[in-house]
């Protein structure tokens, strides 16, 4: 459960980094109604990355985890571009 709540802040962290630190515009959206998470980055009107779990509450612990690994990685690798067209 503790590596689920650090994965967590990690997407966090780097969504409103994207949102401070570029003209990205960053989404993350927990919705208890439809069981869902997602993540949404655009930036000019176009989607640039996009994540969305369905049923999260019903998830297996060990998949969860590894799908929120995947969303860090993919919002690592935005971070890094917008850090090397800024260099």
């Amino acid at each position: 459960m503790e590596t689920k709540f650090s994965l967590f802040n990690q997407i966090n962290s780097l969504c409103y980094w994207l949102l401070v630190s570029s003209d990205y515009r960053t989404s993350v959206n927990l919705n208890a109604e439809d069981d869902t998470y997602s993540v949404c980055i655009t930036h000019g009107g176009v989607e640039l990355y996009s994540n969305i779990i369905r049923g999260f509450s019903k998830r297996d612990e060990n998949f969860l985890e590894h799908e929120l690994d995947g969303m860090v990685a993919g919002l690592l690798h935005l971070k890094e571009n917008v850090t090397q067209k800024s260099a």
